[in-house]
C-alpha cells in the first residue's frame, strides 16, 4: 500500500498560478540510499569500537595477571586504577591525583588544563608499568599516546613483570638532590 503512494506523481497548483510536478519516488530512493549508507557506517563504527574495547579489556586483564594480580580486578572501575598504582610502583596519592583529574576533565572550562595534567599523570602510570615490565621510557610514551598499540604489546608479548624493578614512588616527578 505504501509503495503505491510513494510511486505516484503529484501535480500541485500554487497561488502563483504555475504547476509543479514532483516524483516522490526519487526523493525516497535517495533517502533510502543515504539512510542505508549511514546505518552501515554506524554498524561498522560500533563493531570497531566494540572490538577495540574488548581488546583493551583483555589486554588489561593479561597485564594484571602477568603482574601477579587477579585478572578480574582489571574489570572494576577505580579499583583497577588503584591496583595499577601498585603495579606501577607509585605512591598511593597518585591514585587520588589520577581519580581527581579524571573527574575534573569533564569540567567545561578547565578541560584543557586538567587534560594536560591527566596526560602527565597517565604518562607517570605508563612509565612505572613499562619499567616494571622491563621496557623503556619510549615505550611508556607509546603506551600513553597509543594505548591501543602499547598495552596489547605489553600484554601479549614476552615481557615479564619484575616486582623488584626500581621505580621511584614519586614517578617521573621525583626531585633528585
Amino acid at each position: 500500500m505504501l509503495d503505491l503512494f510513494l510511486k505516484t506523481t503529484t501535480t500541485k497548483v500554487n497561488p502563483f498560478n504555475y504547476t509543479t510536478t514532483t516524483n516522490e519516488t526519487d526523493f525516497f530512493k535517495w533517502l533510502d540510499g543515504a539512510s542505508a549508507v549511514l546505518i552501515v557506517l554506524a554498524i561498522f563504527a560500533f563493531l570497531i569500537v566494540t572490538a577495540i574495547c574488548v581488546l583493551m579489556i583483555v589486554a588489561n586483564c593479561k597485564i594484571f595477571k602477568k603482574a601477579g594480580e587477579d585478572w578480574w580486578k582489571a574489570l572494576i572501575p577505580l579499583y583497577n586504577s588503584w591496583v595499577e598504582t601498585r603495579i606501577a610502583g607509585l605512591a598511593w596519592y597518585w591514585f587520588l591525583i589520577f581519580a581527581g583529574l579524571t573527574a575534573l576533565v569533564d569540567s567545561k572550562w578547565n578541560s584543557i588544563v586538567f587534560g594536560i595534567g591527566l596526560c602527565l599523570v597517565s604518562f607517570n602510570y605508563c612509565y612505572g608499568i613499562a619499567k616494571k615490565f622491563g621496557k623503556s621510557a619510549g615505550f611508556a610514551v607509546l603506551m600513553t599516546l597509543l594505548p591501543v598499540i602499547g598495552f596489547p604489546i605489553l600484554a601479549f608479548g614476552s615481557a615479564k613483570y619484575d616486582s623488584n624493578a626500581k621505580v621511584d614512588p614519586n614517578g617521573i616527578f621525583s626531585v633528585k638532590k
